[in-house]
């Protein structure tokens, strides 16, 4: 049998001390020494003893720690053109202490233009070539790498600042270029046609914002809602509650309370962008009621139109939602007289709040003569949907 001891060896004066497993070294049954979390106050002689009954043998080795931090030596240009529909290749020179291979290096990429972000990391396509010869970005201790960079065109059609970010295990180092599609002689500007507006939806509703993108393709769209927290507009991705159309419209299934608030549309080509902001409010749904119904009894002379008015209190958003049918009876016999009148509908703002979501809107129609002629009752009927 043997045995295998690590110690630990300053030199002036010459002390050796044991090393034991902790939680600053772990010896492993083969010999083999871990450090964990290494920094400058592990670095030094190091020897391992092994021996048996007929002997014992030793070898010291020499720990150094680097300390280089990651630094793009060669950097991004301050820009890049690329034609419609062209792949975007980048290609730039680190330096890293890294003492594995290039599992050891990460990269990420963001795109932003305006007041849009959009991380690209997970289209970015990327390998790395470490230079052994001696060249031009050489230093001690470290390793020199080239890297090559290709985001496929679907993902990388609209101009804007790019941000290439590289780490390693204890550093990292950025970059940045703005891209720019170059522009086709016919090209034409992104534009929305019917330009989106704010609306306001019944809690449970679904809610479809409708607007068709127009311009040179392709026609990258993207929504936005604002974090009332951070004051940011994050990005809307398809899932379950949201679904972005083709056209650029957006679909909200079952809004709720969580669902109100301001909203941002972009639309961007190799020709320009342009964005559109709404608000979406999200109101209570409430029975209508009549609170000011028709006098039980009205007089019109011969000849003459007939001049009515109702209030009504209802959680209708517009005077669109509104629908309003009469009746003439008299002696059982019953007409629809809904065709023969005309009315207008006005919203009258603080004449009975409730404290809930419902409005005051005042309606008032006129009958036409000569559908006044003839005596009896009228019956109004006010819905909303």
């Amino acid at each position: 049998p043997f045995t295998i001891r690590w110690y630990r060896v300053e030199s002036e004066p010459e002390e050796v001390q044991e090393i034991v497993d902790s939680s600053d070294y772990k010896v492993y049954p083969n010999g083999s020494l871990a450090i964990p979390d290494i920094d400058a106050d592990n670095e030094g002689t190091y020897r391992v003893v092994l021996s048996n009954g007929d002997g014992s043998t030793s070898v010291d080795i020499e720990v150094t720690v680097l300390d280089i931090a990651l630094v793009i030596e060669k950097q991004l240009p301050e820009e890049i053109i690329i034609a419609p529909e062209e792949d975007l290749n980048l290609e730039l020179i680190v330096s890293t202490a890294t003492t594995t291979l290039e599992d050891d290096i990460t990269l990420s990429l963001q795109y932003s233009s305006n007041e849009i972000k959009k991380d690209l990391t997970k289209y970015l396509e990327f390998n790395l070539l470490e230079f052994t010869a001696e060249n031009k970005y050489s230093k001690d201790n470290a390793r020199i790498w080239g890297v090559n960079l290709r985001v496929p065109y679907q993902h990388s059609q609209a101009s804007g600042n790019l941000t290439l970010v590289v780490r390693d295990s204890h550093s990292s180092d950025s970059t940045t270029t703005h891209l720019i599609i170059a522009k086709e002689a016919n090209d034409e500007a992104p534009f929305f046609d019917p330009v989106p507006s704010s609306v306001k939806s019944f809690h449970g509703d679904d809610l479809f914002i409708q607007t068709s993108v127009k311009g040179s393709t392709p026609l990258t769209v993207l929504w936005f809602k604002l974090d009332p927290y951070s004051s940011e507009f994050i990005e809307i991705v398809n899932d379950d509650k949201f679904t972005i159309h083709s056209n650029g419209s957006l679909s909200i299934l079952d809004t709720m309370e969580e669902d109100e608030g301001s909203y941002r549309v972009e639309v961007a080509n190799n020709a320009g962008s342009a964005k559109v902001d709404i608000e979406i409010e999200v109101i209570q749904r409430i029975d209508l009621v009549i609170v000011k119904p028709l006098p039980r009894q009205t007089h019109v002379y011969h000849g003459k139109d007939l001049d009515l008015e109702v209030t009504v209190y209802a959680a209708i958003t517009s005077e669109d939602d509104l629908t309003l049918s009469l009746g003439h009876s008299l002696k059982g016999s019953y007409k629809d007289i809904t065709n023969y009148f005309t009315y207008t509908i006005s919203e009258e703002d603080d004449v009975d709040d409730r404290g809930d979501d419902g409005r005051t809107w005042v309606i008032k129609f006129i009958v036409c003569y000569p559908f006044t002629d003839d005596l009896g009752h009228l019956t109004s009927y006010s819905e909303y949907w």
